[in-house]
């Protein structure tokens, strides 16, 4: 992976709760469960989020995490940006040999920048409603349901991980 475990899991709830109505919220604990991911790093996480703007938080029992920016507007780039996760991407040798550049390129290097161009370029262009009908797809998909909606496993009883 060429950014943080935080970051991936930053990503894969920020896309779902994109795919959510306006209006609807859902609890770290029921996005923990939906996503199979640790349900007390995920709060870290999506307090991060709320920092960062990308979402607002109502507490009580009928509150939650909402979407507060266009999802059509952010990009995955702009994501990982905000969350400082582009160095290792942007910065770091794929070698692990600290910084390489063509002065003093690794054997990779070349290639690797090719690559860097690439992913940059794409992650500029993917925003949260793509990465939402993406993580939607997926989960059809594991769960063998193309009729499956965010908001129909949130209202389900049974909880299914998808990774």
């Amino acid at each position: 992976m060429i950014y943080p475990q935080a970051t991936a899991y930053a990503i894969e709830a920020l896309a779902f709760v994109a795919g959510l109505n306006v209006g609807t919220s859902v609890k770290t604990r029921q996005l923990s469960e939906i996503l199979d991911i640790p349900e007390q790093y995920l709060g870290k996480v999506m307090t991060q989020l709320v920092k960062k703007k990308y979402l607002c938080s109502t507490k009580g029992p009928t509150g939650g995490f909402e979407l507060e920016v266009d999802p059509d507007k952010i990009t995955l780039y702009r994501v990982m940006a905000s969350l400082d996760s582009l160095t290792p991407l942007e910065e770091d040798c794929v070698m692990g040999l600290g910084k390489c550049s063509s002065e003093t390129p690794c054997a990779f290097h070349e290639r690797w920048t090719k690559f860097k161009e690439q992913v940059t370029s794409e992650s500029q262009k993917l925003t949260l409603t793509d990465l939402s009908n993406i993580l939607l797809n997926k989960m059809r998909m594991r769960l063998n349901d193309q009729s499956l909606s965010f908001e129909g496993l949130l209202k389900s009883k049974v909880r299914r991980p998808v990774n």
